[in-house]
This record gives structure tokens, sequence and C-alpha cells, in this order.
């Protein structure tokens, strides 16, 4: 019989645990940080999606941790958040082999995945006799919360920058190319619980671009209509939804395809920070019993 080493994480400890474990490898572990304190704070305010969060309780100093978001719709994976603190790599193999909390036959997506767990999780995919297939491989970008509170930016005459409502959630949602793997309660709590901006038009209100404070904590589901690219919409929105992070204290990050270069360069001249290795994202799959 298996022994169950994980505990979930009450939130007396939440703040121990990312303030003086975590953030002793900044800005590294950024994406495990901002997951745990969106995920308590959206936990309090009676998401449709749930959280839970597990830790090794009789050894918080090593950092292992496994978050899980669930979602209302039961056809979208749960999505996994894994960290470690550098060198218990061998720990965190044994934890992630033994613990019943994964739910693997609903085929998890493990959400930007340090680098240096990747063959780990690969590995244990395989041997609960599944398949492993790279989602994508994320750069994360980031930017000090200071840094970021200190951005200014101008408004075009034409367009004027608002919140999002709840009204706009099945257009933004249309025009979402992860909706493959991400549900529009995503959408629906990120608008309700966080930060979500748009660029709207003043002659007739018309969304334009957007983007939001997701539920990893990180800026995301930044989209600029078809119609009004190249004029600097996206980079507007960003810097919009980035110095409110900033003057909330949250140090914003945000999770790029490595193939998006259009995003990739934006980021950039926005003034964010590049992190120096990929973050891949691993779905989890039936293995191919085609035969040879």
């Amino acid at each position: 019989m298996r022994s169950e080493v994980l505990e979930e994480m009450p939130e007396a400890i939440m703040e121990y645990f990312c303030e003086q474990v975590l953030k002793r490898d900044w800005p590294n572990c950024i994406h495990a940080y901002y997951f745990i304190k969106n995920a308590f704070q959206w936990m309090s305010k009676n998401s449709a999606s749930s959280y839970k969060l597990y830790y090794i309780s009789n050894d918080v100093e090593n950092g292992t941790f496994i978050g899980i978001l669930s979602r209302p719709e039961e056809e979208y994976p749960d999505v996994v958040v894994t960290y470690t603190c550098p060198g218990n790599e061998e720990q965190f193999r044994r934890m992630l082999y033994s613990t019943e909390y994964i739910n693997w036959q609903k085929k998890p997506l493990f959400q930007a995945i340090p680098f240096r767990m990747k063959a780990i999780v690969e590995t244990m995919i395989e041997e609960k006799g599944l398949k492993s297939k790279l989602y994508s491989n994320a750069v994360l970008k980031w930017m000090p919360a200071d840094v970021a509170a200190r951005l200014d930016y101008e408004i075009p005459d034409d367009v004027f920058i608002g919140q999002l409502s709840v009204d706009h959630i099945d257009f933004i949602y249309s025009l979402w190319t992860h909706s493959d793997v991400y549900p529009k309660s995503d959408l629906w709590d990120t608008v309700r619980l966080n930060i979500g901006l748009g660029v709207f038009s003043r002659h007739n209100g018309e969304l334009l671009a957007w983007a939001m404070c997701g539920s990893y904590g990180g800026l995301s589901t930044l989209i600029v209509q078809p119609d009004y690219r190249r004029r600097g919409f996206g980079k507007l929105i960003v810097l919009a939804v980035t110095k409110v992070m900033g003057e909330n204290g949250v140090s914003p990050h945000a999770l790029i395809n490595e193939k998006n270069n259009v995003s990739l360069g934006l980021f950039k001249n926005v003034g964010y920070i590049k992190h120096s290795t990929t973050l891949p994202y691993v779905v989890v799959e039936d293995p191919d019993t085609s035969g040879p």
C-alpha cells in the first residue's frame, strides 16, 4: 500500500510557503507562487472552478507542491501545476509516483512545468500506462511589481480602456485559440474575480482588444480583433493590465508560446524580462494501441 505524503495546504501556511520557501528561487517559482495566491483568492469568492493545493507538511522547506485546477465542464482536463525547489527532484519523483490526488484517467494538462522536472513528469505518465504529448513550449516573461506600477502610456482619442464584463465572454471565447483545453468557465471566473480590461471604440463601444489576469495569476488571454491589428492596441492593453497588476502589488508574468513571435516581441517592447528556459505544457493521452 502506498503512503500518501501530500496534505492539503491550509491558508495559514500559504504566506510562509510562498514568501519564505518559494521566493528563494525567484523568479523561477513565479508561476507556482501566483497560482497558489490566485487559488486562495478565488476559493474565498466561490469561483466556478475549484482548486486543490497539496504540499509535504513535514518537509515544508523543500517547496514540493502540486496544484490541481478543476472546472465544472467535465470534458475538459484538470490543470496541474507542479514545483519543487532545486535539488529535490528525486523526492518529487517519488511523491508523484505515490500520490493518489491526481486523477490520471481525466487526462490532465501539466501547465508550465519547470524544465528540470519535465522528464520526471513524462516518465511518470508512461508508468501510469498513458502517453504524454507536448502541447506547447512557453516562454516565461515577467516584470517586478514596482516597475509595472510605474509604467505609463497614452490612449488614442478614438478608443478608451474599460473593464470587461460577463457580457463579453461568449465573444472573447469564440476567438480564444486555447479553447481546446480551457473552458468558458475560466473566462467567467477571470472576468468576475480578477483584472480584465479591454480597448473599446469611442465611436460604437465595440471591444477591439483585451487581456486579463488569468486563473494562474498571470497575464493571459491577450487578443486583438483581426480587423484592428497593427494599430498598437495589443501593446496598449498589455501596458494597461500590467500597470494595474503592479499597482496591486503583483509582479506580472506571462506564458507565451515560443512560436508566437509577435507576442514575444510585444512583451519585450513593454519591458518584460525573459526567463532563461522554456516551460513545457504536457497533456496526458490514452496510449497508442493501433499497433505497428
